[in-house]
């Protein structure tokens, strides 16, 4: 008598089904994602940090530039102000010569911003478009003007600007300015050129244009992110500059905002309003924040733009 076995088949050797696969890839891929995920965490709580400490420190000196000095001075220079005393921004723009140090910031900076935007455009269409030989040489001269330290340059800047009689004066400081802001103008334009097609300059010259129609026509339009981001970072620059302002102008009428400002925290040290200098500080900080805030994201084509393609 033979006694009949159930034999059953050994499942075959090979990779597993495609549904165990992704769930154990699943697995895989979401506890190799903790740790990504933890460190965007802190990132953000860095972040979150930082932008509240700035908005802090922005209504902190809100609300001091609407107490009163003895408010201020006194025990309680970090309640909330009793009374808002928009009296002090009046104070401050007439009384404090705020007013005029504004004028002067608005000069200096806007006839910079687009003295030095001008002049980067000029010089980064041909270090772009035309090619020529040493064209890479006359860009690393350019881009030396991010490499030195404005202190290795600063006396012979002071003695030629004496000699040219500039100093305290604010054309003298807005040329300062546009040859400060000339190498990062160039290098951030040069890159945002190169993304263009080069069939522009192709279909130009079958129309009968030159270079100079060519970039005036059909270059200057295309390149409103290019422009726009480095006029604004022009602008915040010269608008915010200190140092050459402090040591190359003397006279209070001709004093931009962030000198005018130190004049009067000078003062302030001997007893003189407190408030006033907080309110020229909003005064200062506002018009800023402003035209960020409208054009930040021309900043960001402009300069992505360039980073990415140049």
């Amino acid at each position: 008598m033979s006694s009949s076995t159930d034999v059953r088949p050994a499942p075959p050797a090979g990779p597993p089904p495609p549904s165990s696969r992704r769930r154990r890839g699943s697995r895989r891929s979401g506890s190799d994602r903790a740790p990504f995920r933890r460190f965007h965490l802190i990132i953000y709580l860095l972040l979150g940090a930082f932008v509240f400490s700035t908005a802090g420190a922005f209504a902190w000196v809100f609300n001091v530039s609407m107490k009163t000095n003895s408010e201020f001075i006194g025990t309680r220079p970090w309640t909330i102000a009793e009374d808002w005393r928009w009296q002090n921004y009046s104070d401050a723009w007439s009384s404090a010569n705020v007013g005029s140090f504004f004028a002067n910031s608005v000069i200096v900076s806007v006839s910079a911003t687009v003295l030095g935007v001008v002049l980067a455009a000029f010089a980064a269409y041909p270090l772009a478009r035309i090619p020529f030989r040493g064209s890479g040489a006359v860009l690393s001269v350019f881009l030396l003007g991010l490499m030195v330290p404005w202190m290795v340059t600063f006396i012979p800047l002071y003695m030629t600007m004496q000699d040219l009689g500039l100093l305290d004066s604010r054309l003298g400081l807005a040329l300062v300015y546009a040859t400060y802001n000339l190498p990062f103008n160039v290098f951030v334009l040069v890159g945002f050129m190169k993304t263009l097609p080069g069939e522009l300059e192709e279909a130009a010259a079958v129309d009968g244009a030159g270079p100079v129609r060519t970039f005036l026509r059909v270059i200057v339009p295309l390149m409103g992110p290019g422009l726009a981001s480095v006029s604004i970072i022009s602008f915040l620059q010269n608008w915010n500059e200190f140092f050459y302002a402090l040591v190359l102008i003397h006279s209070p009428d001709r004093m931009t905002l962030p000198l005018g400002l130190f004049q009067l925290g000078q003062a302030a040290d001997y007893g003189t309003n407190w408030v006033t200098l907080f309110a020229g500080m909003m005064i200062t900080v506002v018009p800023v924040l402003l035209v960020f805030a409208l054009l930040q994201n021309q900043v960001t084509k402009g300069l992505t733009a360039g980073a990415i393609k140049g």
